[in-house]
Parts: C-alpha cells; structure tokens; sequence
C-alpha cells in the first residue's frame, strides 16, 4: 500500500520500536484498511534512515482509548522526509529517509 493513502483515524498503538545503531524505528499498529472496513488489520510503519525521533505519549489514556482507537491520524509528506502520528494526549514525529507499511499476516 502506498503509505501517502493510509488513514490511520482509529488505528491502535501496539508497540514502538527504535534500533539507534540501525537508524530504524518501527510502529506496530492495528489500523482499518479502508474507510469501509469493519475490522483493524495489524501492519508496521517501518522508518528507514531516521535522522530524528520524538515521542511524547501518556501511556493510561492511550491504554484508556485503545478500543475506540487511540491514535487520531497522521500526516506524512507534507515536509519531505517528516511524519507526524497524533495519538491520544501525545505525537510521534519521525524525520527519515523512507517510510513503509508492512502488513503482518
């Protein structure tokens, strides 16, 4: 999937992943894979060639919103290079030089 497509209104937050040495950093999420779709499907935001991360998150309301979907949505492209993921009460904002979906089985 082209990421430049991707909604991610409603995804949950799984898990965050960095790997410093590798210059990665992964975002395992449960997303809606179309508007009309009636389930979440688990897929990985894969950031190749991160120059910057932040993340500032407050982990009871992200536990709290996590049925409904805690994340709000997500902007990517608008400055090359920069993704911002706005969660409940927090952001992750990635600076690379690539980003992927890969979608988990």
């Amino acid at each position: 999937m082209d990421v430049s497509q991707l909604e991610l209104h409603d995804a949950i937050l799984i898990a965050v992943h960095l790997d410093p040495l590798s210059r990665t950093a992964e975002v395992r999420l449960a997303y809606y894979p179309s508007e009309h779709a009636r389930q979440r499907v688990p897929g990985t935001l894969r950031f190749i060639g991160v120059r910057h991360f932040n993340q500032i998150a407050d982990l009871v309301q992200l536990e709290n919103h996590a049925g409904a979907g805690n994340v709000g949505y997500w902007v990517s492209g608008e400055t090359p290079g920069v993704s911002y993921i706005y969660l409940t009460r927090g952001l992750i904002a990635v600076t690379a030089e690539s980003v992927e979906l890969v979608a988990e089985a």
